[in-house]
């Protein structure tokens, strides 16, 4: 645009100085003037405005040649135009400045020819000349079309044709320089689509794809003038908004992107209806952010939005910020401790309530950490979650949990003792699992039923298809199978039925609420439930004797918690696994409870 308003004054001095007159010159100049002020407005859109700037400069290389009376050396500006035209990366401006170029030599090569041409050869046969030189400018050209395609993918997602990272980080600057010396704000609208994953896990990744496509056309539909969508990564697009006059009018823009995202999603036979959630960073007056603050800011608190419920967005704040820098920090020490041997399993007893005897223990995951101490499992998870390494922990723990099964049965003890450990929904729906547990199994001599995999509840729920076919895949490898968390997902008998777990752990509420008027009768028919199709019940957070001797009662096959044993290191479990009913008894509770099965 600035150098197709240089040629206009340029151009006139020139045609000035070739005898052709003032009046004569300006007039000429101003069908280039108007293509450059098009150029210059942000309402007419990108692609109008590249389209015009296009025109325009190639307009600029048929004057300058008129003005020399068809001077051979003039058509050399058309080729250094076309190559930096190419620079646009786009295929319009490119292929209108090539047509123009083949139109101008052919139309006024015909009708006044010694303002194209100044040889016999090309005047007695423009439009085979008009095509020559097209074809020359296709050749020159080649090198920057390859060059250009083959870096398009650093600057163009090539899925959604939206802008890449490097235009995003790019505007990002020059909008945050801009908004500094203009008083103004520049912000980023980090957006992400609800429950993607779920729908590439359950109508395919061509599905999914499609999706992608159609939100990355709706957002450069919705986004002004001027502002640049990118597709961040995934299911993830920003929108960076540049001249911003005040923080609001990034939320305006933010309702509207969102509003377009919800529309449904009509692919093939299918009707897809997705939320989404948003943040937004806006920079204030002064402010020292770099574009890599602001993206960071707005991504937490895209978080923070899906964290507090989806379907919604949150604009960052000073708080968030803390929040965002702790989060940062624990993932990269969790990487360091994954690294360091700083995680750590603790296993948890489980007793048979008929016989009184160990049958199994459960594995957790720990973190010793170097200045917060032991931390909880639901700590790891949560930091595992956000880092994304919850699947190579679930591979460590599993790895761990089998080698130190085979070392208690390797010291004479455990023969009949089962290993369980969580599997959470991420690595249920990781292809690798099956073949890191038969490794497991292989590497540490175990039979496949000395491994229970726990899967939670809400896992099945959300896609009992999907999760149907892994649990499928899994039961192939003839380990064990519970679920988790029993009594709170709503699953049906059928499905229940259907996907047929060997085990069945009650959620803890239960346990919790048998001192509650009906808390009894309702885990009754709980359990009778899982009898009737031929499951046992394992029962969660055991706490106190009367609710041991509440769930044997009720026929509850095996139970877990406090009363019987905490989670503990390897060495101190080991001494249960090899005298169970002696370590049991230093309870005095737990013996009352368990004295009648003696």
């Amino acid at each position: 645009m600035v150098l197709l308003w240089l040629h206009v004054p340029l151009l006139a001095i020139f045609g000035i100085a070739r005898g052709f007159g003032v009046w004569h010159s300006i007039t000429e100049l101003l069908l280039v003037a108007s293509f450059a002020i098009v150029a210059s407005i942000p309402g007419f859109g990108r692609a109008t405005r590249s389209a015009s700037a296009a025109i325009g400069l190639v307009a600029c290389s048929a004057l300058l040649i008129h003005f020399w009376d068809g001077q051979i050396e003039g058509h050399f500006h058309f080729f250094v135009v076309v190559s930096l035209l190419i620079l646009y990366q786009d295929w319009l401006p490119f292929l209108l400045a090539f047509g123009f170029v083949v139109l101008h030599h052919g139309v006024l090569g015909t009708v006044v020819a010694d303002s194209v041409y100044d040889h016999g050869a090309a005047t007695a046969n423009p439009w085979a000349w008009a095509l020559v030189h097209g074809g020359f400018i296709a050749a020159a050209s080649a090198a920057n079309i390859v060059t250009w395609r083959a870096t398009e993918h650093l600057l163009r997602d090539p899925l959604t044709g939206l802008s890449g990272r490097a235009i995003m980080f790019d505007r990002l600057r020059l909008g945050l320089i801009r908004a500094r010396r203009r008083g103004q704000h520049a912000g980023v609208i980090f957006l992400d689509l609800d429950r993607f994953k779920l729908l590439n896990d359950s109508l395919g990744h061509a599905v999914g794809d499609r999706v992608l496509v159609t939100a990355g056309e709706r957002l450069h539909d919705a986004v002004r003038a001027g502002d640049t969508a990118v597709r961040f990564g995934g299911d993830e697009f920003v929108v960076v908004c540049e001249d911003l006059e005040a923080p609001a009018v990034a939320v305006e823009i933010t309702r509207r992107l969102m509003t377009a995202l919800r529309e449904p999603y009509r692919i093939g036979d299918h009707e897809i209806v997705l939320t989404v959630s948003a943040g937004i960073a806006v920079s204030e007056l002064g402010d020292a952010r770099s574009a890599e603050d602001l993206i960071r800011d707005a991504d937490a608190a895209m978080y923070h939005a899906k964290e507090s419920g989806k379907d919604r967005y949150v604009v960052f704040g000073e708080a968030m910020r803390d929040r965002a820098l702790t989060r940062f920090t624990d993932e990269i020490e969790l990487r360091r401790a994954v690294a360091g041997g700083e995680l750590c399993l603790r296993y948890e007893p489980q007793l048979a309530l008929l016989s009184g005897r160990l049958r199994a223990v459960e594995a957790h995951v720990y973190w010793q950490h170097s200045r917060r101490g032991l931390l909880a499992p639901r700590d790891v998870l949560a930091t595992a979650e956000e880092a994304g390494m919850v699947v190579p922990i679930g591979e460590w723990a599993i790895t761990e949990a089998c080698r130190q099964l085979s070392r208690w049965r390797r010291s004479g003890a455990a023969a009949d003792l089962t290993m369980s450990l969580n599997v959470s929904a991420e690595q249920l729906r990781d292809e690798s699992l099956v073949a890191v547990i038969e490794r497991a199994l292989r590497v540490n001599e175990l039979e496949p039923t000395a491994l229970c995999l726990e899967i939670p509840e809400a896992a099945v729920t959300a896609d009992p298809a999907s999760a149907g076919a892994a649990l499928g895949r899994l039961r192939a490898t003839g380990v064990r199978l519970a679920l988790d968390g029993f009594g709170t997902g709503h699953l049906s008998m059928s499905c229940l039925r259907q996907l047929r777990f060997d085990t069945m752990k009650l959620n803890r509420v239960y346990v919790r609420d048998l001192d509650q008027p009906g808390g009894s009768a309702v885990l009754r028919g709980i359990v009778e439930m899982a009898h009737a199709l031929g499951t046992p019940v394992t029962a969660k957070g055991v706490a106190t004797g009367a609710q041991l001797r509440a769930l044997r009662a009720i026929g509850c096959d095996a139970a877990q918690g406090p009363l019987l044993a905490s989670p503990g290191p390897a060495d101190e479990v080991g001494r249960l696994v090899t005298s169970p009913r002696r370590a049991a008894t230093r309870k005095p509770e737990l013996v009352e409870s368990l004295s009648t099965v003696t």
